[in-house]
């Protein structure tokens, strides 16, 4: 239990994946962890020794699960599983059958300019609950404004094709219940939302005019997005060519940003305050940051993490990042138990969690690229000393990739291998951007001149930045990948991970030098059946070609296009015939419905597409497939 906040965490994540996923009982699942205890715990007669015993190697499990451990995950997931099972039924029974609904509340979001009305964020008295509001254009409401209202509810919609966008569980993901058309509106009192989230708000707004003062429209969208993590302000293109050069993730607010806060922070008061003050300011200055960018999973991830490593300084004790971790996520799950499903929360701490474990692994095989010829292994060398910057920095890109590659297959069907060019481009632009935003929001406080200064500045790195978003490189659409197939992915990259640092190791413990002597004896027995597995591979392969082929059943999708009609049909000779593929003005429907529809069917290629007639609704679909 040398990390008891990890395995709190492990406990607390199996609790709600349970209470997502599973309608049975989780006392199932105790009984399951019980039972590999006490079958840990048995005391075999000696025999002789079988190299696939599975009781042999139930030692392994024993070393892990001990009593303590398996009490700690029982009462966390216990706990959190009750809580999730509490919040789904609160947001399927809170409005049932509801339809006009008259209520007080305090506005708390800005407003989101949609095509036909204005959309807020309210935090309605009674009960205690988030929901979307639409308002008229003609109507003007503000952050804190305390209403009455009287509207209609609107249930958010489940996913209505197969493995679709479930928009009432992305809703969850925010705390939203669902929407409210507004009927009738009435303002009561002004600037009553909590005092700390309303200062917050202020702050973001005059951080916000004071960007769209100073930059052009493009110009400032970007800033507004690496410095607040704030995105409504750039167009869908350039979103488009940020997500397909794989540097999207600038455009969130993440470690790297309050890495060089605080150092920004402790290296500006230590001379006058000292190292462990400094270290205090630098904690609130995150806190009131967090606060202003809006407090997402990224940034809250982030700044718990650097406000514990501040924390870790002053009281003396060294910081250890796989504890940061397991408290940021264990708090934010607490906050919300429903991020564990966000996109957001999976790439945040995915990435976070393949620097952590693969991050030096991979910088050293890098450094100890062997090259036996003289000559060549001098110049290598030379090079490797002069590029330690960009080893250290592509061996941090690769090691985030190797968590998120599947999660990025599963929720946008793409696959990259550009993202180290453009990664490495990025860092040489990005470290300016960043800490020349900062100097340029504080020094326009006191001086505008300077201030506009340092913009004309930092335009030229955001134009390189641009350009760097133009690029695309080896990025491919893919099927769908099932779940397995990614637990299965994760389980051997780790093994091989942990196996590559067990045979790098110059001291061995008694349990690692153990599993070095199995995995010889396993070469060493496999040794002569080499041949014959070989030629088992190729057989199964064969066989799974030939299954493939055998006629199956016809069938028959009606795809869900909006207003319009799609129906997808396979053939009992796996032929994939499209009929329409519905359309509308306003909205992509081949880009966001459609292709992401055929790819979780497993389809890369249609072999006929039929139209029916050319109304919009049917037809105005943009392939891409």
């Amino acid at each position: 239990m040398n990390r008891p906040i990890l395995v709190i965490l492990i406990g607390y994540i199996i609790g709600i994946i349970w209470g997502l996923y599973f309608k049975i009982s989780i006392v199932f699942f105790y009984a399951i962890i019980i039972g590999i205890y006490i079958l840990t715990n048995i005391r075999y007669k000696k025999q002789k020794f079988k190299i696939f015993s599975i009781k042999r190697y139930f030692r392994y499990i024993k070393l892990i699960l001990k009593i303590n451990i398996i009490l700690t995950i029982i009462i966390s997931s216990f706990i959190s599983n009750l809580i999730i099972k509490f919040q789904e039924n609160k947001y399927n029974n809170l409005f049932k059958n509801a339809q006009a609904i008259e209520t007080t509340g305090i506005i708390i979001s800005n407003k989101q300019e949609k095509d036909y009305y204005n959309r807020y964020k309210i935090k309605i008295l009674d009960p205690k609950v988030k929901l979307y509001i639409n308002v008229n254009k003609e109507i003007e409401l503000n952050y804190g404004d305390k209403i009455k209202l009287k509207g209609e509810f609107i249930e958010p919609q489940i996913a209505t094709n197969y493995k679709g966008f479930d928009y009432k569980q992305y809703l969850k993901t925010l705390k939203i219940y669902g929407t409210i058309k507004i009927e009738k509106l009435e303002v009561l009192e002004k600037n009553q939302a909590n005092p700390i989230l309303q200062i917050s708000n202020n702050l973001f707004l005059k951080i916000k005019e004071n960007i769209e003062k100073t930059y052009n429209k493009e110009i400032s969208g970007i800033i507004l997005g690496i410095m607040l993590g704030y995105t409504d302000e750039i167009d869908e293109q350039t979103k488009e060519q940020f997500s397909q050069s794989n540097i999207s993730h600038v455009l969130a607010v993440s470690g790297m940003h309050i890495s060089y806060i605080i150092i920004l922070v402790t290296n500006s008061t230590q001379k006058l305050l000292g190292k462990r003050k400094s270290k205090i300011i630098a904690s609130i200055v995150l806190i009131i940051y967090m606060f202003i960018a809006g407090a997402g999973v990224s940034i809250m991830r982030a700044t718990i993490m650097g406000v514990i490593s501040c924390m870790s300084f002053i009281v003396y004790r060294k910081s250890n990042t796989i504890n940061n971790i397991a408290i940021s996520g264990l708090i934010t799950l607490i906050i919300n138990p429903y991020s564990i499903i966000s996109i957001s929360f999976l790439l945040t701490y995915g990435g976070t969690i393949g620097i952590i474990f693969f991050n030096q692994t991979i910088e050293k095989s890098i450094k100890n690229i062997k090259i036996r010829n003289r000559k060549w292994k001098y110049l290598f060398l030379k090079i490797q000393r002069k590029c330690e910057n960009i080893i250290k920095l592509a061996s941090v890109s690769i090691s985030a990739q190797i968590i998120i590659a599947p999660i990025m297959m599963i929720f946008f069907n793409t696959i990259g291998f550009g993202f180290l060019i453009t990664n490495l481009l990025l860092g040489a632009v990005i470290g300016i951007i960043v800490i020349g935003g900062f100097a340029q929001i504080i020094i326009s406080i006191f001086s505008v001149q300077i201030g506009t200064l340092i913009a004309d500045l930092i335009e030229i790195p955001i134009k390189i930045l641009l350009l760097i978003s133009k690029i695309n490189i080896g990025n491919f659409k893919i099927i769908t990948p099932e779940l397995y197939q990614v637990i299965l992915y994760y389980m051997v990259i780790f093994i091989i991970i942990y196996l590559y640092k067990i045979f790098h190791l110059k001291y061995c413990n008694q349990t690692e030098q153990r599993i070095k002597n199995m995995v010889f004896l396993i070469k060493y027995k496999l040794k002569p059946y080499l041949f014959k597995i070989k030629i088992s591979v190729i057989i199964i392969i064969l066989l799974i070609i030939f299954i493939n082929q055998i006629p199956k059943n016809l069938k028959i999708y009606f795809v869900d296009v909006g207003q319009g009609d799609c129906t997808l049909i396979i053939t009992p000779n796996n032929k994939k015939i499209l009929i329409d593929g519905g359309g509308s003005e306003t909205y992509d429907v081949g880009k966001n419905t459609l292709v992401p529809y055929l790819l979780d069917r497993k389809i890369k290629k249609l072999d006929y597409i039929f139209i029916s007639h050319f109304d919009q609704d049917h037809v105005r679909a943009e392939f891409l497939v």
